[in-house]
């Protein structure tokens, strides 16, 4: 069925003139205001969430009573997702000041919602290896299984499979959860490595042929 045209379903605010009004330019004028509207939205929705996560940049967020700020950096981030699906650059800077924020709370280092930003923060980074690294080195991650695997998949995405299986096998050790998932992952990592290095073998020799 054909949508309801934008000028016919916002006539009511439209004033009528006594020589008529050109449909098209009708509907560049709804399209302007409704356009207006939403940028007002929009400015009014960012600052709301705005004034929430301070409270967490704060020196003294503890005396705001707050028991859960990350809360307010998550709504924050899902609605820069969906508000504002193309600024890529705002949304790595809201990731890194919800890492600033957050980091230094004892109580979110192994907080799964927490380490999950953490790693979408290293993915959008140059050098995600050594981001992953610094947040092991804060103890950030270590009992949560998804650390070990996304830190483990950008070292396989790089070619630096002894790594990536190191990595994967140091998360088993410290039986990081949910660890089913996490021997799930380190299995299918060696299958990939098995046809890798089998793929391999017979390029090396079909050359030497």
């Amino acid at each position: 069925m054909e949508a309801t045209p934008l000028w016919e379903r916002s006539k009511e605010n439209a004033a009528p003139l006594e020589r008529g009004r050109s449909v098209v330019a009708l509907e560049r004028s709804i399209a302007a205001m409704e356009s207006e509207e939403d940028r007002r939205e929009q400015s009014r929705l960012s600052e709301h969430y705005e004034r929430l996560v301070r409270t967490s940049e704060a020196l003294d967020y503890e005396a705001s009573g707050d028991d859960d700020p990350l809360i307010h950096w998550l709504s924050y981030i899902k609605y820069h997702q969906d508000a504002f699906p193309s600024d890529t650059h705002s949304q790595f800077l809201l990731f890194e000041r919800c890492l600033r924020a957050l980091s230094p709370i004892q109580k979110y280092a192994n907080d799964p919602r927490f380490v999950r930003v953490c790693c979408m923060y290293a993915d959008k980074t140059d050098r995600p290896l050594e981001v992953f690294q610094h947040l092991h080195q804060q103890r950030i991650g270590s009992d949560i299984a998804v650390f070990w695997m996304a830190w483990a998949f950008k070292a396989e995405q790089q070619q630096n499979y002894q790594f990536a299986e190191k990595i994967l096998d140091k998360g088993i050790r410290k039986k990081a959860q949910p660890l089913k998932l996490l021997l799930q992952r380190h299995k299918q990592f060696q299958r990939r490595m098995t046809r890798h290095w089998l793929n391999a073998t017979q390029a090396e020799e079909e050359n030497e042929d």
